[in-house]
């Protein structure tokens, strides 16, 4: 008796063999722990071996992290199973919480099941309900929200489903009005805010997108305003709202207004440091200029200040040049740079474009088949 194994033993043993990735059984393993640490509760042998809520984590996130297309399921069975042990066998200690619900949120979120969307909202909505009849230990909390606006993402970015930015920005309304109610658990963050925004920068579709994505910015901005730092504005946030206004479709009035923002939006981003343009927000305005001036004379003018202010950032990136070259004449172009290609470039105008990763890991591939070449032409 003096040396039967306690909470604290289970939970070390379950967390180790939920880590053990080299194992293919693991995760069985873990389970068959924690069923062995309930029966001995149930039956009186240990009644130091009371189930925990803790004691679930580690096998709900290993779920998660598993990458099995049974994985939601198997861990809404595990939930349905807490519950019952807390309802039907009185261990209250064994009680789900909101931690345990998103990891089966994540579960659904990482499936790239069709129905994910669907089931995520359900489950949150169920997290909702109890929150609202008093029970708290399920209260949705920000990740909760963050996990359902980031499953709406294959609806808009995939299936091009003009409703979803909407059922997104709908999402954070009801972040925003629990957090301005008082509850520090939803105050949201730049993440969020951004993926709304991108979200209606993606629905083209819809009458007036840029409108509604600007509209969110300016809750993000009201928002850190008011004392909420993690959700500041970076560049990302105002290089999406220019990307839905070069996006639009319509009438001359109706691209005008349209481009009048994006400069406007691009303006107030120069003004601070952490939402200065970046070599993507100079390309998308180049894209704005056009798609959305209609006067030849007017986006040769336009987008030669725009290229000097481009040249002077360093931020001229194969992207920014591209779209340049399609906004301006031929004889502008040439008198830009000089007819040179984009790697005739000076430096300077380059100078901090950020290389993609994958393009970064290519060029280092390519460095390195060129070293083991040199090496090759040395040896006898």
């Amino acid at each position: 008796k003096d040396v039967q194994p306690n909470l604290e033993s289970f939970e070390i043993a379950i967390e180790a063999w939920s880590k053990a990735t080299d194992e293919p059984n693991a995760l069985s393993r873990a389970q068959q722990i924690l069923d062995w640490m309930t029966k001995l509760y149930l039956s009186s042998s240990n009644d130091l071996a009371q189930p925990h809520t803790s004691c679930f984590y580690p096998i709900l996130k290993s779920w998660a992290v598993s990458g099995k297309m049974e994985a939601p399921i198997m861990a809404e069975h595990l939930i349905m199973w807490m519950q019952h042990l807390q309802m039907k066998e009185g261990i209250e200690t064994a009680q789900p919480d909101t931690v345990c619900l998103n990891i089966v949120l994540s579960c659904w979120l990482k499936s790239k099941d069709i129905t994910a969307e669907k089931r995520i909202r359900q489950v949150f909505e169920y997290m909702d309900k109890c929150a609202r009849m008093g029970c708290i230990e399920f209260k949705p909390d920000a990740s909760t929200y963050n996990i359902v606006i980031s499953s709406i993402a294959p609806a808009v970015k995939k299936y091009y489903d003009m409703g979803g930015a909407r059922r997104a920005d709908r999402i954070l309304a009801r972040l925003e009005k629990g957090f301005l109610a008082g509850d520090e658990l939803m105050r949201p963050d730049t993440i969020i805010y951004n993926q709304v925004i991108d979200y209606w920068a993606k629905t083209q579709s819809f009458r007036c997108h840029y409108l509604r994505a600007r509209e969110v910015l300016d809750r993000q901005i009201t928002m850190h305003e008011s004392g909420v730092r993690k959700c500041r504005p970076d560049t990302t946030s105002y290089t999406s709202v220019i990307a839905a206004c070069a996006s639009t479709y319509g009438s001359k009035m109706e691209k005008r207004r349209s481009f009048d923002l994006a400069h406007a939006t691009f303006m107030e981003a120069c003004k601070e440091k952490h939402t200065h343009p970046n070599e993507i927000t100079y390309g998308l305005m180049f894209k704005a200029v056009g798609r959305l001036l209609p006067k030849e004379q007017e986006r040769d003018r336009y987008a030669k200040t725009l290229f000097g202010l481009c040249c002077d950032d360093g931020r001229l990136g194969e992207m920014a040049y591209n779209r340049m070259k399609e906004a301006v004449t031929k004889k502008t172009l040439v008198e830009l740079t000089g007819g040179k290609s984009h790697g005739n470039f000076p430096a300077e105008w380059k100078l901090n474009v950020k290389t993609p990763m994958r393009k970064r890991f290519q060029n280092k591939e390519f460095s390195k088949g060129k070293e083991i070449g040199k090496k090759n032409e040395l040896r006898p």
